[in-house]
Parts: structure tokens; C-alpha cells; sequence
């Protein structure tokens, strides 16, 4: 850390912002270096195996003293630590000139000294549904996504990317495309997973396939040293009007339910993607996941097939890199006929796994990468979720439901809908608050749970065969207390018909939600707003 050995510390540069809220800073530049800062005298991570001295300051001794923070030692000399507080940090603050100026200048400062990627530069300011679509399902599969495009800097943290084993933020390691050996972290880092959902997207949007390159993303984008040509220009609203066709939120639902089967694929062969596909470790798979995910997307989204055989499917990839798969070496272009006769090719060899549905819209409540993505909303958006390893107490002397805590859970659901306009509250039940609660459940059913993140799910299943006899109902009990709670009508039916199943692995989780509507929610008579700190307010 600069600071510590009395370096200069860049910059750090700013943008005055107008909200619903009123005016904000928004960081612009220098987000890591203030990041590292606050974590550092919150004892998230030492220096040389010291840690700041809470005493310094009197902001972090009150914390301290409420137990809101626990000083960790061994600690940092005062003197020092009084040397890092009374920094000046040098900072430049400018007035947002309009939509896109902030991000414009975002992209003009990242084009000279440390250069961004050049697929984070497509990215900085674009604002198409393209774009958009891109941003949403990267976030999602990494796990670094929020409610909000904008987040207070002491959130960052829970969403960020780390390599270091921390108690916070999503270790690299675990990341779905990294996990998979599909791509490394260095190119994780630069952004490469986008630019293979990017060229998925184009690929399932467009009504003709086109090739992969770098020069293809720029015009998808209408990138170009910040300039767009008629060609670039002609491109991307192409694009977009295949886009507004689809509908952009069926596209996201479509991309991931074919990635949701995948990810059950690959965990059931008990192998990493790569390891599936070669009998040995490959370098640079990227264009064979592709091909894979588009052939399991053309059987599952536009066949409107399912798997019937799943074991047979997987025997058909193990080694289909090595046997099936057959793509010329090198970079660069990649043509849209190599592509396409590939991802034929597969087709036809898995094809005997799969059968035509009956239904037109198929049932996706796997949601894995959506679950997931509401797991870690939760991280940064606490005041709207909560959770809950079940309805019955975990005392196998009282075997009858909770009501007390029911009626809560849905008290709690009206105060999320007060808390911001046009917002969503989630409670999950079959998600233990905690790793104590995880494992009291695992001793009173004797079922492991599934660890994601900072996350365990427990699942309502075991329950719900010990006191309901099945889920259905349990689900049904759930829906008919929800009636009898003493809510308004509005509210009373949207929560009714939104309650859903989520099945994330062999674990049933139930969702209840609400969203905020035009008057304030109201239960038994009184108005709550709730909050992560001080919980449901009246």
C-alpha cells in the first residue's frame, strides 16, 4: 500500500451526479485504491502481518467499542496508522455534462497509461440492448452482479472478484469459467468471457450466423476509437432490432437455462468442462464451449427439446473435443461456417439424447446462475432479502409449523416493498442465515448442504417429507397461510402468485417475493420499512 511507505497516491477522480436522491459522487477512477483503504482499517486484510489500530481513529473506536468491528491482532504503530488517516488524498471532482459523459470520460482516461482490455472499453458507456444483454449475463455467471447499477463503495467488496482467501467477495478460483478451465484468470481479467457470451448472443440473435473476430465485437458495439463508420453503425442496430424481436428478457432466459442444463451436466460427470471434453488439458477452449453451448441450445431452445437420457449425453462429450469437435488452430477469425458445421456435427451425434417437448414454453425452474446471481444480490442489497432454513423449528421436540414465524417472514415482505420505490423483496426458504443454522439442520435431517459463496443451502425437502409428506404440499400449506394473513388485496395476491420452486441441484428451495407498488404495503393495519442494521421499522 502506498500509503504505508509514504508513496503519493494517484489521483483519484470523481463525478458529481444528479439522482432520485439527489446529488452523488460517483467513482470514476480509483475505486481499487480507495477500496483498499476502507478494507484495510476495517481488519480485512494486514500488512506485513499487522493490522490497523482501531483506537486511532474515533469513527473506527466506537465501532469497535459496539463490537461492530473486532480489532484483530497484531497491531500497526499508531504513529502510522495516524500518518494513513491524515492523508490527503488527492482528488478531482467534475459535473456529469448529460447521458454518456461520465462514461465517455471514462473512456478517454482509460486509453492512455494502464489500457483497459479492449473488450472493456466496448463495454464503458454502451448502452444498448446488446450490451446490456452482455453485462447481464456475464454478472450473472460470475456472480459479481446487483440489483442496482450503482453501488455505496463499502458493497463493492462483497461482489468483487479476489484471489486472496477472504471472508468476503467471490474467489476467482470458484468462478464458473475459471472452475471449468475455460478460460484462465489472466483472461478473466481481461474480460474474454464477455466476448464469448458476446459472440453467443450475435450468433442466436442474428438470423444468419456470422464470423468471430475482434473487428465483429467493435461493430456490434459501434466501437472504434469512439467513432462509429456506416458499416459498424449498420451492424449494431441490426443487432438490436433481432434483439427487440426476441424480447431481451426471453434471450436472457433462454442463455441461461441452456448454461443452468450445461453446468448439471458437467457436474454430474464429475469432471470440469474441460476435462470432459480432452483426455488431456487444453489451453484456449473457449471456441470449443461454444460449439458445445450451441448445440445444446439449438436441441433444447430451438427444437424445444428435452434430455432424456442424460448419462448417454454425457458419454457423447467425454473426449468429443478430442473425437467430435474438430476446430482449425490458430486465433483471429473464426468463420461462421467452421462454426456452424461443427455445431451441426455435435448435433447429430447427441441428438439420440433428447426428445421433442409437448409443451411450446418449456418449464425453466432450474435456475441455477439465477439463484445464484439473487444469492449474491443479497450481498449488496441486504434490506431486500432474507432468509430462512424452514418453517419448523430445528428442535425435534416441536414438530408443528411456526406461524409466528411465517406471519413475519410476510410482515418483513411488505416492509422490503416500503423500503425503495420500484423495488423487489425476496424471501428464500430452504437458505440458512448462517453456517451454525446449516449445520443444526444437517444434524436434525442428516443431509448435507450446498455451500455457494457465503451462502448454504439446506433445501426445504426434508422438512417438508418429514411434516407435509412431499413438497406440493408444503408449497400448498405455504400458499394457503399466505391467504390468511392479514395483508391487502394487492399484496395478498401478488405474493400468492409468485410464490415458486426453485430446484438448484438436488435442493428444493421456495421463493415468496413482492414488488413495490404505487401505494405503500400495510400489514395488519400499520406501515414497516425494514433495513439490514435495524430490521423491520413501523
Amino acid at each position: 500500500m502506498p500509503l504505508f511507505k509514504g508513496y503519493p497516491v494517484p489521483l483519484i477522480l470523481l463525478a458529481e451526479v444528479t439522482t432520485e436522491k439527489g446529488k452523488k459522487l460517483e467513482i470514476i477512477d480509483g475505486m481499487q485504491r480507495l477500496n483498499a483503504i476502507t478494507s484495510f482499517i476495517d481488519q480485512e486484510f494486514d500488512i506485513n502481518g499487522t493490522y490497523f489500530d482501531l483506537d486511532t481513529m474515533a469513527d473506527t473506536k466506537l465501532l469497535k467499542d459496539r463490537e461492530l468491528i473486532i480489532q484483530k491482532p497484531k497491531i500497526l504503530d499508531r504513529k502510522v496508522c495516524a500518518d494513513i488517516v491524515r492523508y490527503q488524498i488527492p482528488l478531482s471532482v467534475f459535473q456529469e455534462l448529460g447521458t454518456g459523459h461520465t462514461d465517455e470520460v471514462f473512456r478517454r482516461l482509460n486509453s492512455g497509461g494502464r489500457q483497459l482490455s479492449k473488450q472493456e472499453l466496448r463495454q464503458a458507456g454502451a448502452t444498448s440492448r446488446f450490451a446490456s444483454i452482455v453485462r447481464k449475463l456475464a454478472s450473472n455467471i460470475r456472480g459479481d452482479s446487483s440489483v442496482s447499477d450503482i453501488l455505496d463503495l463499502n458493497s463493492m467488496k462483497n461482489i468483487s472478484i479476489t484471489n486472496r482467501n477472504l471472508d468476503y467477495g467471490i474467489p476467482v478460483e470458484s468462478i464458473f469459467w475459471v472452475k471449468n478451465n475455460i478460460i484462465t484468470k489472466e483472461a478473466l481479467r481481461q474480460s474474454q468471457d464477455e466476448e464469448i457470451i458476446a459472440d453467443i448472443i450475435a450468433w442466436v440473435a442474428l438470423d444468419k450466423g456470422i464470423r468471430s473476430s475482434s473487428e465483429i465485437l467493435n461493430q456490434l458495439y459501434s466501437y472504434q476509437d469512439y467513432e462509429s463508420d456506416e458499416t459498424e453503425v449498420a451492424l449494431a442496430k441490426t443487432v438490436e432490432i433481432q434483439i427487440q424481436k426476441i424480447n431481451e428478457d426471453i434471450l436472457i432466459s433462454n442463455i441461461q437455462f441452456v448454461l443452468d442444463k450445461l453446468i448439471e451436466i458437467i457436474n454430474k460427470s464429475g469432471k470440469t468442462f474441460n476435462s470432459l471434453l480432452f483426455e488431456s488439458q487444453q489451453a484456449k477452449i473457449s471456441r470449443y464451449f461454444q460449439i458445445v453451448f450451441l448445440a445444446l441450445y439449438k436441441m433444447l431452445v430451438e427444437e424445444n427439446c428435452e434430455i432424456i437420457n442424460e448419462k448417454e449425453l454425457i458419454g457423447h462429450l467425454n473426449k468429443a473435443g478430442d473425437k467430435v469437435i474438430k476446430l482449425a488452430a490458430g486465433g483471429g477469425n473464426w468463420s461462421a461456417k467452421e462454426k456452424q458445421t461443427q455445431m451441426d456435427a455435435l448435433c447429430g451425434v447427441i441428438k439420440s439424447c433428447f426428445v421433442k417437448k409437448t409443451e411450446n414454453d418449456p418449464a425453466r425452474n432450474q435456475w441455477i446462475t439465477r439463484f445464484e446471481n439473487i444469492l449474491m444480490q443479497s450481498s449488496t442489497e441486504q434490506a431486500l432479502y432474507d432468509f430462512k432454513v424452514g418453517l419448523h423449528p430445528l428442535d425435534v421436540t416441536e414438530n408443528t409449523l411456526n406461524r409466528s414465524v411465517f406471519s413475519k417472514i410476510i410482515k418483513t415482505l411488505t416492509a422490503m416493498a416500503n423500503t425503495f420505490p420500484r423495488s423487489t423483496g425476496y424471501c428464500l426458504l430452504g437458505v440458512a442465515d448462517n453456517k451454525i443454522t446449516a449445520e443444526k439442520h444437517k444434524e436434525v435431517y442428516g443431509l448435507n448442504y450446498i455451500s455457494y459463496a457465503n451462502f448454504f443451502v439446506t433445501g426445504i425437502d426434508a422438512e417438508a417429507r418429514s411434516y407435509h409428506s412431499d413438497v406440493d404440499k408444503y408449497f400448498t400449506k405455504i400458499t394457503q397461510l399466505v391467504a390468511q394473513e392479514p395483508l391487502n388485496e394487492r399484496d395478498k395476491d401478488h405474493i400468492s402468485r409468485n410464490i415458486l420452486t426453485v430446484n438448484y441441484f438436488d435442493k428444493t428451495v421456495i421463493m415468496l417475493k413482492i414488488e413495490s407498488g404505487n401505494n405503500p404495503s400495510v400489514y395488519d393495519g400499520k406501515y414497516y420499512s425494514h433495513s439490514h442494521s435495524s430490521g423491520i421499522q413501523s
